[in-house]
C-alpha cells in the first residue's frame, strides 16, 4: 500500500491567477426595453445616443397610443434576460 502524496496547490493556484488576471472588461452596452422587456435587436454604446434616442422616442409612442404607457428606457445590457431569440 502506497502512502498518499500531499496535493501540489500552488500550480493550480498560479494557473487561476493568471487566468483571471487576463479577462478584460467589455465595455457596457445598452438596449431599449418597454416594461422590461427588449423591444429590438439594437444595442447602443450610450444611452444618450441620437438613435438610442429616437428609437426610445418611437416605443414610448406606441406605448401611450397602444397600451396603457408603460415605461420605454434604455438599461444595460444582460446576456440572459436581454437575448434575442
Amino acid at each position: 500500500m502506497s502512502t498518499p502524496r500531499p496535493r501540489n496547490n500552488t500550480a493550480t493556484n498560479s494557473t487561476q491567477q493568471a487566468t483571471s488576471g487576463q479577462t478584460e472588461a467589455r465595455p457596457i452596452r445598452y438596449v431599449v426595453v418597454r416594461d422590461g422587456h427588449r423591444v429590438s435587436d439594437k444595442e447602443y454604446d450610450l444611452p444618450t445616443d441620437a438613435k438610442c434616442l429616437a428609437e426610445i422616442k418611437f416605443w414610448t409612442a406606441i406605448a401611450t397610443r397602444q397600451s396603457y404607457g408603460e415605461a420605454v428606457e434604455a438599461v444595460p445590457y444582460d446576456s440572459k434576460r436581454h437575448r434575442v431569440w
